[in-house]
């Protein structure tokens, strides 16, 4: 009987990873793809008509990588395939393997009734978390002895660099199931990080010219493919954050501090809301977060209102869309409505490029200067997807919007409003000090048109 496929030790280790959740990647060459189709495969003819789901970013990608190969590969008395429907049949068992493809975020919504057995991403990094954590809803089984499992393939680089890392690479042992727990929803699931590199791929290996090709790239590119680097994010955007400059414990905010809340829109994307305390010395503290999906705006007043009692907050600035007077039958905006909610807001400022200038110089930072921007380390959200941030390749003054760019919009609108700055209290300054006498003469002017100088 002839062998068609002979896995290596890495891609053994793939096939037999027992995790709800497999990244198998790191460096270029290591036979990501080979490994999804013959998985996909694989699985298909182990149980009769299971559904299978192989995801890449555009439709171009699929087809002249993963469609291209499984045709080329698998042998053709195997499978019948329709390439209107982009499906094979496996001829064996009934098992359908979809190719499938999801550009843009809407594009989920193409599979709302889907339910795969399995699922397969190839380059997971080319898909932000919003897709991925929607998509994964799609993977369900009720077939007795079948597991439901989500198996990737990527590089590191591109919008999805830093979710992928953290789900994936961070704090765990190669090869090892890890038990994982949503911070949002408390749900429990498991994860697998099988790297694999170059010289693990022997057909490819032994010949040396792909390694040689890598080794011309430039440094970023080199370090990522030919050495599987997850430390290096090529094209990141905010290239200034660093956790240990800019993540700060939380502390308790004096009261006399100006606060503000700034907010992105979102339905099936997320909202995000930010909590942002200015020091008399102009440094931005966003001390709270609230992100949110499919939630309504009478809904989302209400988590407001609750994470802002006995707060005194001096505005709320928002994404412009909510001014829209289209969501609703009588005109109203939700913004309007909203306001009438208790949540009174200020249409942000949306000049994208000044506003990410903003935000540049409040991460800036020296060893004689710190930042003007510092994050309370209970701000998961902001602090995962801010640096994961990439440029648009076509526009690079600007960042690509596919990646998760709900809280870096709510930040730029927050700080582009330069709130005023709030000053001690009189009474907690020391009465021997200068500036005691300064603000109590600035109290006599006010009040008593007192004129006089020091």
């Amino acid at each position: 009987m002839p062998v068609y496929y002979e896995a290596q030790e890495k891609q053994i280790e793939f096939h037999k990873a027992t995790a709800d959740e497999v990244l198998y990647g790191g460096s270029a060459g290591g036979g990501k793809s080979y490994s999804i189709i013959w998985d996909a495969v694989t699985f298909g003819l182990s149980h009769p008509k299971l559904n299978i789901a192989i995801f890449r970013k555009t439709f171009p990608e699929l087809e002249k990588s993963i469609i291209l190969e499984a045709l080329k590969v698998i042998p053709s008395h195997w499978f019948h395939y329709n390439k209107h429907e982009h499906r094979m049949y496996l001829k064996a068992t009934g098992s359908i393997i979809d190719f499938n493809y999801c550009q843009y975020d809407s594009d989920v919504y193409n599979f709302q009734s889907a339910q795969y057995d399995r699922e397969y991403f190839d380059e997971l990094t080319h898909f932000n978390r919003f897709v991925y954590i929607y998509l994964m809803s799609r993977c369900r089984t009720t077939k007795e002895g079948v597991k439901a499992q989500i198996k990737s393939a990527s590089n590191p680089g591109n919008i999805g660099h830093e979710w992928v890392k953290k789900r994936f690479i961070e704090d765990v042992v190669p090869g090892e199931v890890t038990n994982k727990t949503d911070p949002e929803s408390g749900a429990t699931y498991t994860t697998q990080y099988i790297p694999a590199k170059l010289s693990d791929n022997k057909y490819l290996n032994d010949t040396g010219d792909y390694e040689a090709m890598l080794m011309r790239l430039p440094l970023e590119e080199r370090r990522m493919l030919l050495e599987g680097d997850w430390t290096i994010l090529k094209g990141q955007y905010f290239s200034e954050f660093r956790y240990d400059i800019h993540v700060e414990k939380p502390f308790q905010i004096p009261a006399y501090w100006t606060r503000i809340r700034c907010l992105d829109w979102g339905w099936t994307k997320p909202s995000a809301i930010l909590w942002i305390a200015f020091s008399p010395e102009g440094i931005a503290h966003v001390y709270k977060e609230l992100v949110v999906t499919e939630t309504t705006d009478i809904q989302l007043s209400e988590k407001i209102h609750e994470m802002s009692k006995d707060e005194t907050i001096a505005y709320t600035m928002a994404d412009p869309s909510l001014w829209s007077t289209t969501q609703y039958e009588r005109g109203e905006s939700i913004a309007f409505r909203m306001a009438n909610m208790g949540i009174p807001m200020i249409k942000g400022d949306n000049n994208r490029i000044a506003g990410w200038n903003l935000i540049h110089s409040y991460l800036s930072f020296t060893d004689a200067k710190p930042p003007k921007l510092k994050i309370f380390e209970n701000c998961h959200y902001l602090i995962e997807t801010l640096p994961g941030l990439i440029r648009d390749d076509n526009k690079p003054e600007d960042l690509n919007t596919q990646g998760e760019d709900h809280a870096a919009d709510a930040l730029r609108y927050g700080l582009m409003t330069k709130p005023m700055l709030s000053r001690k209290p009189v009474e907690d300054i020391p009465t021997n000090s200068v500036m005691y006498h300064i603000q109590q003469m600035e109290k006599n002017k006010r009040g008593k048109g007192f004129v006089g100088s020091l």
